[in-house]
């Protein structure tokens, strides 16, 4: 496989409607907002597309059937220098994931992934005149630039290698927090902005779980997406039964489940 210039990347652009739940991080490299790389077959034709991004999340999309460019990528899988401390590779099509079926890919195991495509009609009929006041101790948050230091420096060091710099995850990311005593407790942030699309991760402490606080952050982010012009994203492991119920909850849709090869040691 060949490794494409960032001024070619949009070249790639009608393979990935084939994913229907859309693959954020890759629209986010194609379009320039979060680093990666875009690796294509051979050939003048492009027929498949292997993306990978800066926090470790790769997929892959286009024709399944080339033998040179499916070995290509395995070995780019399996080579520990191309990876952060995780990786998560993505597989969208029923075709791909027969394809790779054979194949070994280090440190991975194969799991279940359920995705989602939002309902923007049932989200503001269900939440049109929601009540997102918190009771004390509990208070709310948008981001800011203290904000999104403390999260990305305490409370979840991915964020930096997904946001570059906490300006950066200011400038292009959205991020709704709720904090108890100047302790982050309940967030929703987007770990990926692209092509008109935000991918959303929601992290409670287990502490306070069960207390509705996921639905209320979650809540700011999706009106917050749509006053930006942009489409809330949805995906999560199958076996997340709170993380499913929530989806379901703040107006997403099941679309299917596919396989995902998650990193595990």
């Amino acid at each position: 496989m060949r490794k494409l210039k960032p001024d070619e990347y949009s070249t790639v652009l009608p393979l990935m409607d084939s994913i229907q739940n859309k693959a954020v991080y890759a629209l986010s490299v194609i379009h320039g907002t979060q680093q990666g790389s875009v690796f294509v077959n051979e050939g003048k034709q492009i027929t498949s597309v292997f993306i990978t991004s800066c926090g470790g999340f790769y997929g892959l999309a286009g024709d399944e059937t080339n033998d040179a460019f499916a070995q290509d990528v395995i070995q780019y899988m399996n080579d520990e220098s191309n990876h952060p401390d995780f990786f998560a590779l993505g597989v969208y099509t029923k075709a791909w994931e027969n394809r790779l079926h054979d194949y070994r890919i280090q440190h991975s195991r194969k799991i279940s992934r359920t995705y989602y495509r939002f309902n923007q009609d049932r989200f503001i009929k269900s939440y049109e005149e929601y009540d997102i006041t918190l009771e004390k101790p509990f208070k709310y948050y948008s981001l800011d630039l203290d904000i999104s230091t403390k999260y990305r420096g305490q409370f979840y060091p991915y964020y930096q290698l997904v946001w570059s710099s906490a300006e950066q995850f200011c400038a292009h990311g959205i991020g709704h927090f709720i904090m108890k005593h100047d302790e982050l407790v309940s967030v929703c942030t987007s770990p990926y902005v692209g092509g008109g699309y935000a991918e959303i991760d929601i992290i409670t402490i287990e502490e306070y779980q069960r207390k509705g606080l996921a639905s209320v952050v979650g809540v700011h982010f999706i009106q917050d997406c749509l006053s930006r012009n942009l489409i809330p994203n949805w995906s999560c492991h199958t076996d997340n039964a709170a993380s499913n119920k929530l989806a379901r909850k703040l107006g997403f849709e099941e679309i299917g489940e596919h396989s995902m090869y998650w990193y595990h040691v």
